[in-house]
C-alpha cells in the first residue's frame, strides 16, 4: 500500500529498442509506487520528461547499454541524482545489474539497503580565454575526453597538467579518461584498467611518433591542458563529438561534478567485472587429449629437474 507522503520519483530511462511494457519494468514500478514513490518511464524525448522531474528525482534507472547509461549520467550527475544501469547491451561494464534483477533492486532501493559509490566526471571547455574564437563546453563526461586528428594527418599538440610540462606531442590526438572510463576507449588504446574508486586520470597520446610513450595516471584534481601547435582535431566526450581545436586553439580538461552510481546488494566488484567482461587476467586453455591429461596431472616429485 503506498504511503501517504511521496518520497519523490523514480525515473526509469530506456533504450529505444527496449520494451516499455516488460513485465519487469511493471513490477519495478509497482514496487517503487507501493513504497511510496512516484515513477516516470522516459524513451522517447527523454530530456523533456525527465527534466521536470529533476528536483524530486531521487534515483535515475536506465536501462539499455552503456550508451544508455551515459546519457542518463549527464541528465543525473548536475543535479546530484543517483543513477542505476540496467544492462541490456553486449558488454554493459558500467550497468549494476541485469533485467531479470531490477525488481529486487529496486525493493532493496526503497528499503535503503543500496550503497552509493561517488565518482568522480569531466568537464572540458575549448577557447574559453580566447577571443574571437568561440568557447564550446561539455559539462559532464563520465568516461573521458578525446581530442582526434581530422582524417590521416598527425597532430602537435603541447598537454600540460596544472602548470607542469608533460611534453609535446606528434600524434593522431589524445585520450583523457576517468577511472570509471580507464576500461573503455583508454584501455583499448594502450592504457591501463584503474579501480574506479581511485581519484586518478588517464592521460594516453594517440599513436604517437615516438620511440617511447605511455599513459601517464596523474591524480583527477589536475586540470589537464591541450594547446594545438599544429594541424585541427575533432573533440568529442563519450564517443560523442561536440567541437572542434584549430591551430592556436587550447582545450582545458578538469573534474566534473560527482556521479553516484546505485549498488544494490549483491554488485559484483570492479575486478569481477574486469575479468567476465573483458578477459582480463584469463588462463588461455588448450583442450587436452588423454594423453595430456594424464602428464597434466602428475605429480610435481616425478618432474626430473626438482
Amino acid at each position: 500500500m503506498s504511503v501517504a507522503e511521496p518520497r519523490g520519483v523514480i525515473a526509469f530511462l530506456l533504450n529505444l529498442q527496449e520494451d516499455p511494457l516488460a513485465a519487469e519494468l511493471r513490477e519495478s514500478t509497482r514496487l517503487a509506487e507501493a513504497a511510496g514513490f512516484r515513477t516516470v518511464v522516459a524513451q522517447r524525448e527523454p530530456e523533456a520528461v525527465i527534466g521536470p522531474q529533476l528536483s524530486g528525482l531521487r534515483l535515475l534507472v536506465t536501462i539499455g547499454g552503456d550508451g544508455t547509461l551515459l546519457y542518463g549520467a549527464r541528465l543525473a550527475a548536475p543535479s546530484g541524482i543517483p543513477v542505476l544501469g540496467v544492462n541490456r547491451g553486449h558488454l554493459g561494464f558500467l550497468a549494476s545489474v541485469e533485467l531479470p534483477e531490477l525488481p529486487q533492486a529496486i525493493g532493496a532501493f526503497a528499503e535503503g539497503r543500496c550503497r552509493l559509490e561517488g565518482r568522480s566526471t569531466l568537464r572540458a571547455v575549448i577557447n574559453e580565454d580566447r577571443a574571437p574564437l568561440p568557447s564550446t563546453r561539455v559539462e559532464v563526461a563520465v568516461n573521458e575526453v578525446v581530442l582526434k586528428a581530422e582524417a590521416f594527418n598527425l597532430v602537435r599538440i603541447r598537454v600540460r597538467a596544472d602548470s607542469d610540462l608533460i611534453g609535446d606531442f606528434d600524434a593522431d590526438g589524445l585520450i583523457v579518461a576517468t577511472s570509471i572510463g580507464s576500461t573503455a576507449y583508454s584501455l583499448s588504446a594502450g592504457g591501463p584498467p584503474l579501480d574506479p574508486a581511485v581519484p586518478a586520470l588517464v592521460v594516453t597520446p594517440l599513436n604517437p611518433h615516438a620511440i617511447l610513450s605511455r599513459s601517464l595516471v596523474i591524480p583527477d584534481s589536475c586540470e589537464v591542458t591541450v594547446e594545438m601547435r599544429r594541424g585541427r582535431a575533432v573533440v568529442g566526450a563519450d564517443g560523442l563529438a561536440w567541437g572542434e581545436l584549430v591551430e592556436g586553439g587550447e582545450l582545458r580538461v578538469a573534474r566534473g561534478p560527482r556521479l553516484d552510481f546505485c549498488e544494490p546488494p549483491g554488485t559484483s566488484g570492479f575486478f569481477s567485472r574486469l575479468r567476465s567482461k573483458t578477459g582480463f587476467a584469463t588462463v588461455l586453455k588448450m583442450p587436452l587429449d588423454a594423453g595430456d591429461e594424464k602428464q597434466a596431472q602428475r605429480p610435481v616429485s616425478d618432474n626430473p629437474r626438482t
